[in-house]
């Protein structure tokens, strides 16, 4: 089981840890008040596009799709909503907030899903193969990049 386990992190190519580092650091930073650029908010929903890329890659059929679309939606439907609560004000181009793990939650949701779709794909593909692994798995990356999208919503609404 240690060779199983090793052998997955091993074989992880070697720009996935830095990328993990700073995702980390982005969503430990996160849980700080701060005042963040506007622009920061504008670029999240350009999450979606990995999102889109890893779905793609998916053997699903059409119906892939509406789970994504569905779970993007209510993914942004509830970044939108919980933005209100962390939002203390917009002074121009730069944005208050207060401290929330919900992005540290996402980024590592976003990035732990990838790696294990990956391990999947290569160790159980049987699983990875299963509509109901595609489904879960397209929805929450969906969820997770709606999620941005909805905070950036509300935060335009400010403008």
């Amino acid at each position: 089981m240690a060779a199983f386990l090793t052998g997955i992190f091993t074989g992880a190519p070697l720009f996935v840890w830095p990328l993990l580092a700073g995702l980390v650091f982005l969503g430990l930073r996160a849980r700080q008040a701060r005042s963040v650029p506007v622009a920061a908010f504008y670029a999240l929903p350009l999450m979606v596009l990995l999102g889109v890329r890893t779905t793609s890659a998916l053997p699903a059929g059409v119906w892939i799709w509406a789970v994504f679309a569905l779970a993007y939606g209510a993914g942004a439907v509830a970044g939108f909503l919980l933005q209100a609560r962390w939002t203390l004000g917009r002074e121009g181009t730069r944005v208050r907030l207060s401290g929330e793990s919900l992005t540290l939650l996402v980024v590592m949701v976003l990035f732990w899903a990838n790696f294990v779709s990956g391990a999947l794909e290569a160790v159980a593909p049987a699983v990875y193969l299963h509509p109901l692994f595609q489904a879960a798995f397209a929805a929450l990356l969906a969820m997770g990049s709606g999620s941005f999208a909805g905070r950036a919503l509300h935060v335009l609404r400010l403008a």
